[in-house]
């Protein structure tokens, strides 16, 4: 294959992974269901009840990155094996640089931050903003478009192990 049908491929690979992002970025500020503060004449209060709100957010956003990283990862080994080991390098930074997409858009299109809101009515509830507070859920976009694409390469391998065996029984 020549280096520039193969740079398109890598280049239109890419960009379906960053699109990815984009779409789970969107998926997520869908399915977050964020805490919930309530104003109170103290102030903004975080309820215990609510809190777990915050976790479930983060949880959220790492199931839609595994499996958008996961199929993707798949389909990348599958369409970039003419690459060898430049597909590992290649899954990592689109998958990392889609969670990070897919971050943003949450943040920047889910609710304000409740401490912003003004003329909010005593014991009327404020949704927090979407955040991912650490690193590790994003690590989980790369870790698992690795895993796909170990396991797309595993299984051609199989596939041509098996065609190997039945070569060699044929002959």
């Amino acid at each position: 294959m020549s280096t520039s049908t193969s740079a398109r491929k890598t280049i239109l690979t890419v960009v379906a992974m960053l699109l990815l992002g984009v779409v789970g970025g969107l998926v997520w500020l869908w399915l977050a269901e964020p805490a919930e503060w309530e104003v109170r004449p103290q102030g903004i209060v975080l309820t215990e009840a609510a809190s777990r709100g915050q976790f479930s957010v983060i949880v959220t956003f790492v199931i839609v990155g595994v499996v958008a990283s996961l199929v993707w990862g798949l389909a990348a080994a599958t369409q970039l094996r003419e690459l060898g080991w430049l597909v590992t390098p290649v899954v990592i930074v689109a998958t990392l640089v889609a969670a990070v997409i897919a971050g943003r858009i949450g943040v920047t299109l889910g609710p304000p931050e409740p401490a912003s809101v003004t003329g909010a009515a005593q014991g009327e509830k404020l949704p927090a903003e979407l955040a991912v507070d650490g690193i590790a859920p994003f690590l989980a976009w790369p870790i698992f478009g690795l895993l796909g694409m170990l396991w797309a390469t595993w299984w051609a391998q199989r596939g041509q192990d098996v065609e190997t065996s039945r070569s060699s029984s044929e002959s």
